[in-house]
């Protein structure tokens, strides 16, 4: 290995490590009884873990040796060799505990969550808000085309929720369209199906699993295959409609409440505008009595 490249950089050190890694594991599950399984494999993860970006060449060494005499240790225990057991208790033993369990502690609860939850369906309701509640001078909200999905934004960056709320609608609309071009697709193959069930019907062929007669003994009418493409292709169309009607009603609404939030901004303007004149008219007053005294 060159002595510029690091050991854990290093191919040939990488192939080594892990063939000795993965063999003491194998070794540790095919443990006797007599051993602490998941003790020894404990302890060969975390060696492995804190020895991962050792660049001594001498610490590596001793490393290496250590894991083989481990290895030859599991391989003599597996056979029965009452020596290499008892000495791998003994390691065990003289090991700390916090080498032989890979449990991690606990984490601790987060701690509960001051902000109230949003309720679905009530973020238009709130607006606009009263000035009272606005952090600073209302902001009016600009109306967005976010793939013809109507938003109000208020502030750049736009929120995550927001930007969920955006993917997930857009993806239910993919998949509406993408049914409908297979339906569509679809189409042609049930109109074949039916052209060669009205040949075989004409020649006197029923379908086995056709039943003309009902419990009732009244005919039933023959069911065909573009019948169930019709329907669905009706509902997704209706699902499609629906939602840009439900994209057109949200535009107006939202239009609405920008108007609305113009509409205070201007009184608020009105109101900074009135209270300033009168805080300029005060100065002065205080200005002309204090010259009059003098």
């Amino acid at each position: 290995m060159p002595a510029f490249l690091v050991p854990h950089k290093s191919g040939a050190h990488r192939v080594t490590a892990i063939a000795l890694y993965r063999a003491l594991l194998t070794k540790c599950r095919s443990a006797p009884p007599s051993l602490d399984r998941s003790a020894l494999e404990a302890v060969v993860k975390k060696s492995f873990a804190k020895n991962r970006h050792v660049t001594s060449k001498y610490v590596l060494q001793g490393a290496f040796a250590g894991g083989y005499e481990a290895l030859d240790h599991l391989t003599a225990s597996i056979t029965g060799d009452n020596t290499s057991v008892s000495h791998l208790n003994s390691l065990l033993y003289r090991l700390p505990s916090n080498l032989k369990t890979t449990t991690p502690p606990p984490k601790p609860p987060p701690p509960p969550s001051t902000k109230q939850a949003a309720v679905v369906g009530s973020t238009l309701s709130l607006r606009p808000r009263p000035a009272f509640s606005l952090p600073s001078r209302r902001r009016i909200p600009v109306l967005v085309n976010a793939n013809k999905i109507p938003i109000l934004r208020f502030t750049k960056p736009q929120p995550a929720i927001l930007s969920q709320y955006i993917r997930s609608r857009l993806v239910l609309r993919q998949k509406r369209l993408d049914l409908k071009l297979k339906l569509e697709t679809d189409m042609e193959i049930a109109k074949a199906e039916d052209e060669w069930d009205r040949i075989l019907f004409a020649r006197g062929i029923k379908e086995e699993s056709g039943n003309e007669v009902d419990e009732f003994g009244r005919r039933q009418k023959r069911t065909t295959w573009t019948a169930a493409i019709y329907e669905a292709l009706g509902q997704t169309y209706k699902a499609i409609e629906d939602e840009g009607v439900k994209n057109k009603e949200m535009a107006k609404r939202m239009v609405g409440i920008i108007d609305r939030e113009k509409e205070l901004a201007e009184v608020e303007r009105k109101e900074r505008q009135r209270v300033k004149n009168e805080e300029r008219k005060k100065r002065k007053a205080e200005r002309d009595s204090a010259v009059n005294k003098n």
